[in-house]
């Protein structure tokens, strides 16, 4: 009797902790560069499963989302955008950036574009071509070009390690990283005043949350009558 509690209460907690990452997917289901979060789980030698954690889905792209903003950067295809955090490499698709009052592309929290790339005083406006260059335009409508933007791709992206302000680290399983330009080969071409939406597909998370709902309430169902089997054997011999 002792393992039919054992393998309930694992499904039990599996089951929400399943139900738990389907919220959480469907409540960013507006949030720009935000990715589905996958529940991870495993069958045990012994009683059930075990809930493993989960892992952000960088199979599917966000939809891109217009927002005029000139140093809004979407990646249509396979990379990510390096930035310096606190004096370390950190990687995001989420091409948000912004001129900070030195005129350096930095994130909204400030982390600072890898190569740094510097907007003159004078600009009106950014232009991006799809293999990266980035020009600023005067105001009598002359195009310089400022810098050039690279991207990183690695051959694991669901090794990276979340950190935060949707920014990834390097992991142990990320693989190798490969930096290249927009539209070289394997590597995503870039469009600006753009950014990534969330990748999140309401209807695979409700239907999913369906699923883990029922799973939750059989484990509940074999939990409560292994109980009731125990409390009958208890009256029957006291």
């Amino acid at each position: 009797m002792e393992i039919q509690f054992s393998v309930a209460q694992n499904g039990l907690y599996v089951a929400n902790q399943r139900l738990q990452t389907r919220a959480q997917n469907l409540s960013n289901l507006t949030t720009p560069g935000f990715k589905a979060l996958l529940p991870e789980q495993a069958d045990l030698h012994g009683p059930g499963a075990r809930f493993l954690g989960t892992s952000e889905d960088f199979s599917t792209l966000g939809t891109p989302e217009q927002t005029g903003y000139d140093a809004h950067f979407y990646i249509k295809g396979d990379g990510f955008f390096r930035v310096s955090r606190d004096g370390e490499p950190a990687y995001t698709r989420l091409g948000s950036f912004q001129a900070d009052r030195d005129g350096n592309l930095v994130t909204p929290t400030g982390h600072l574009l890898d190569p740094a790339i510097t907007v003159p005083d004078d600009s009106v406006a950014l232009e991006v071509s799809a293999d990266g260059l980035l020009y600023s335009v005067d105001t009598d409508g002359v195009a310089t070009e400022i810098g050039q933007l690279e991207l990183v791709r690695f051959q694991n992206p669901n090794g990276l390690l979340a950190i935060g302000d949707n920014l990834y680290a390097e992991g142990p399983n990320a693989g190798d990283a490969l930096t290249g330009a927009p539209g070289d080969i394997g590597f995503g071409t870039v469009q600006n005043r753009m950014l990534e939406g969330s990748n999140v597909d309401p209807a695979t998370e409700i239907t999913q949350q369906i699923v883990d709902q029922r799973s939750y309430q059989m484990n509940l169902r074999v939990f409560q009558t292994a109980d009731a089997l125990v409390s009958r054997a208890i009256d029957l011999f006291s």
